[in-house]
């Protein structure tokens, strides 16, 4: 064999050798996590607890980079695009399901563009009104929005977020007319929720704001009652059987990602949800630990695109 070929050869060896060693013993540096909301709301703290776990048993830093912007299609953008070593890594909730169902520019593909990790938790949301307003339950909120149409606004987490999707869904099927607000993050609408400036939204990190009196709850979104707030009924309790709304935390790497590292990252995962630590702060703000495998979140995926096209061709919900 001539010599140049030779070492053509030897170099593609070292090359594949390299490669290998380097997956062997992942993670050997930090971890990015795009999450693609501002600090603060739920989705973010949740996934700084799971994550803060995982970064012991994976024995490596895991840092959240919090992308916000244009309804998470910026940071969803930049997690698609990155490098599929596990190094760049993307957590978020529902709304990475949702919005290429409104969104033909969305930029990804629910399906195929992410590999799942694992599922991170599951909520349902609390409808928190101003404490000024007069409605103190599901049905007195409806009735007012009924009285005075055009006149009521809900903050949600941007333009095709879950509480969009919400909030809309509420709508039709109430026949009222509610003004929408879109937000950055939940977390902002709540916040001018206290602030008088919007009537109502959804959210789940609300505990805080409800036991200082600058919110009040007067429903949760989910299948059941919430633990945190068990007086509080589901909004299916007041009446409207059809409207059960619960989001999820998912991890997710670029499609391609080795599998071995995928495999990895999902075992750190269960770990960290099994920690009776994480389950207590996970409750706390109204999560239910997840697990399994990749399949799950998978799952999960799947049936919510099924659920909001379903709801984005009722509501015939926009972005604009």
């Amino acid at each position: 064999m001539p010599f140049n070929r030779r070492l053509l050869v030897c170099a593609a060896a070292l090359f594949v050798t390299g490669a290998s060693l380097a997956q062997a013993d992942y993670p050997n540096r930090p971890i990015k996590v795009i999450v693609p909301f501002p600090a603060g709301g739920v989705t973010d703290i949740g996934s700084r607890i799971i994550l803060d776990r995982m970064s012991q048993s994976l024995n490596v830093p895991v840092v959240v980079d919090n992308r916000p912007g244009a309804g998470t299609k910026l940071g969803t953008g930049v997690a698609v695009k990155s490098a599929k070593d596990g190094y760049t890594l993307y957590m978020s909730n529902s709304s990475y399901a949702i919005l290429p169902v409104i969104d033909p520019e969305a930029g990804y593909d629910a399906e195929r563009d992410l590999a799942p990790i694992g599922l991170g938790a599951t909520y349902g949301m609390a409808v928190v009104v101003n404490p000024a307003l007069s409605a103190k339950t599901m049905g007195e909120l409806l009735t007012l929005a009924k009285q005075t149409p055009g006149k009521l606004a809900y903050g949600s987490a941007g333009m095709g977020s879950g509480s969009h999707f919400m909030g809309e869904h509420l709508k039709q099927l109430t026949g009222t007319n509610i003004l929408h607000v879109p937000y950055k993050s939940t977390s902002l609408a709540v916040q001018d929720v206290a602030g008088g400036r919007v009537d109502l939204a959804f959210d789940g990190a609300v505990k805080p704001l409800v036991d200082a009196g600058k919110v009040r709850i007067i429903a949760v979104t989910g299948a059941v009652r919430d633990p945190r707030f068990p007086q509080v009924p589901t909004v299916a309790e007041a009446g409207l059987g059809d409207f059960t709304f619960e989001s999820w935390l998912g991890l997710f790497a670029p499609t391609d990602t080795p599998e071995r590292v995928i495999v990895r990252l999902n075992q750190s995962m269960n770990e960290a949800l099994a920690d009776p630590g994480v389950k207590q702060r996970l409750a706390e703000l109204g999560l239910t630990p997840g697990g399994g495998n990749p399949a799950f979140l998978k799952k999960q995926v799947s049936a919510d695109l099924v659920k909001y096209r379903k709801i984005a061709a009722e509501t015939r919900i926009k972005l604009q």
